[in-house]
């Protein structure tokens, strides 16, 4: 009888217990859910300002180390295989590139000497590309350089045989040789059903004087004549700086010469330039002649024995003496 009634005492107990238990619980919930909820922010603004800090550590480490590796990498790469442009020239020349501009098209932009492979001639020539002149005429870069004065390291003053085959260093003073040019500019040869026709190049020719002007023409068409001394023919319409349009042209359709091979029927007055010094398309008193005599950064073009160009004192007041001059042609 005393448990039974120690358990009556205790169920009444608990019906009094429990709505209270229950009625605190109601009205102290939202304020744990508050103070629940605002622990949750405060540590993930903790943790995101955690991740923030890790971030910025980890920018300025991978900074530090694509620096390094933009100035290391090529060092490894020359260390690994020292000849690579050696190597590409050696993979270019398999594919029979026929001008500058096939070179430019297959990724390469520049300006080098590269093998061009010759057409007529069945063989490969290396030659400068000047890959960052534009042009007028066609809209595109890529100059095949057969003439070039850089430095005066190459005498000029040589004889037929030397002009015809051609001299000098590709990187600095050249020429290319009047056959090969002669060569070059059939190399557009495109054929028909009905037979063939060639697309002449059109010629650029690029001064600049020690006072640092520079000017250029181009001409639509350029070759040569083989038959008769390398006659130029076919010189087109002029565009560019480095002439006045009421002149006649600086470069004149004449046969080449030199001082052992001069030209049938022309003459050549004694003070102007002409075979004396060099080889070059004279005649009479000449009006250019870009294989002359290098001069030196203080002197005046000479029209008897320097790199001499007719209109270049009409387009330079100081008339200065020629420190680069280049002949090119593009298809």
């Amino acid at each position: 009888m005393r448990y039974l009634f120690i358990l009556y005492v205790f169920l009444d107990y608990i019906k009094i217990i429990v709505p209270t238990i229950n009625s605190l619980a109601v009205t102290t919930t939202p304020i744990a859910k508050k103070r629940n909820i605002q622990t949750r922010v405060l540590k993930l603004s903790r943790q995101l300002l955690h991740c923030q800090e890790l971030i910025n550590e980890r920018k300025n480490k991978c900074k530090l180390i694509g620096d390094l590796l933009v100035k290391e990498i090529p060092k490894f790469i020359d260390r690994l295989h020292p000849h690579r442009d050696a190597t590409l020239k050696k993979i270019m020349s398999n594919y029979l590139f026929s001008d500058c501009s096939g070179i430019i098209q297959s990724g390469i932009y520049d300006s080098d000497v590269y093998p061009i492979w010759l057409k007529g001639g069945y063989r490969f020539i290396h030659i400068y590309c000047d890959m960052e002149s534009g042009s007028h005429i066609t809209n595109k870069t890529g100059w095949i350089t057969f003439q070039q004065r850089k430095n005066g390291k190459i005498n000029f003053n040589r004889g037929w045989e030397d002009y015809v085959n051609g001299f000098g260093n590709p990187n600095e003073d050249y020429w290319a040789g009047l056959e090969t040019i002669f060569l070059l500019t059939w190399q557009n040869e495109i054929v028909f059903s009905y037979g063939y026709r060639i697309f002449r190049p059109n010629l650029r020719v690029d001064l600049e004087g020690w006072d640092g002007f520079h000017a250029y023409v181009e001409y639509k068409r350029f070759y040569l004549n083989s038959e008769s001394n390398y006659r130029i023919s076919g010189l087109g319409k002029r565009f560019g700086t480095a002439y006045r349009s009421n002149f006649r042209n600086s470069v004149v359709q004449n046969e080449f010469s030199t001082f052992d091979h001069p030209a049938e029927g022309y003459y050549f007055l004694p003070g102007c330039s002409g075979p004396h010094n060099s080889g070059w398309w004279f005649l009479g008193c000449s009006f250019s002649n870009l294989n002359g005599v290098y001069q030196g950064p203080t002197e005046k073009m000479s029209e008897r024995f320097g790199i001499y160009w007719y209109q270049w004192v009409l387009i330079n007041p100081n008339n200065t003496a020629l420190k680069h001059a280049s002949m090119k042609i593009q298809f």
